[in-house]
């Protein structure tokens, strides 16, 4: 039997109306807790708190606890933020603790009601690096000396930067050019020589590596 016109309007209708009611149901982990960490971490000394934040996401959800996990990490360091809470840290330990690019793995966060959606950024981890600088000139010719050291997890802490990249930079008409690339010895230093009669200003550009970030040695002018 064909049905009439008038039933089918009355099942399409009740079937929209279902349909909306679950559209309109709010979805698990609409709600939100976000951290926020510092994109690069520097380590200049044997251990470095690392502090992150909550997002403003969190009070606006009204986040009763959050947390993440750090990783990689040999420490199983985290970050927790219970309900108005304005920061959280661990202590990066450099004789111990894993340089590189790190991340904070959401591990569960809840309101009132219930679970929280959350982020898993990354952050980069690093040693220090310094660069120094001299120059000396005889006659037409400039010698600049360069010296890098970087922080390292050896018990000594700061080392000579071995065969690391460096730019040697002149200053012409109002900017920084470099002039050549060199790398350090296995003192973490070389000697560079050229002929110029004019006096200029110099500096070096210490290249980032895969665990030490890069450095900017201060003037000389010779």
């Amino acid at each position: 039997m064909i049905k009439p016109l008038s039933c089918i309007a009355v099942a399409l209708a009740a079937l929209a109306a279902l349909t909306a009611t679950a559209t309109a149901a709010p979805a698990v982990g609409s709600r939100s807790c976000s951290i926020i960490l510092p994109a690069k971490v520097q380590i200049a000394s044997d251990y470095t708190v690392i502090t992150a934040h909550p997002g403003a996401d969190c009070a606006k959800s009204g986040n009763t606890d959050a947390s993440w996990n750090v990783s990689p990490s040999r420490s199983d360091d985290f970050f927790f933020f219970a309900a108005r809470t304005l920061s959280s840290s661990y202590t990066f330990y450099s004789s111990w603790s894993t340089v590189g690019v790190l991340r904070a793995v959401g591990t569960g966060a809840t309101d009132s009601g219930g679970y929280l959606s959350q982020n898993s950024p990354t952050y980069t981890v690093k040693y220090a690096t310094w660069a120094y600088v001299a120059s000396s000139r005889s006659g037409r010719a400039v010698y600049i000396n360069a010296l890098i050291k970087n922080y390292s997890n050896s018990p000594s802490g700061i080392v000579r930067g071995a065969r690391r990249s460096v730019s040697v930079q002149r200053y012409v008409r109002g900017a920084w050019h470099t002039i050549l690339v060199h790398a350090t010895n296995s003192t973490g230093q070389f000697t560079v020589g050229f002929v110029q009669p004019r006096a200029y200003s110099y500096r070096l550009l210490a290249a980032e590596t895969t665990t030490a970030w890069g450095a900017r040695s201060a003037t000389t002018v010779r």
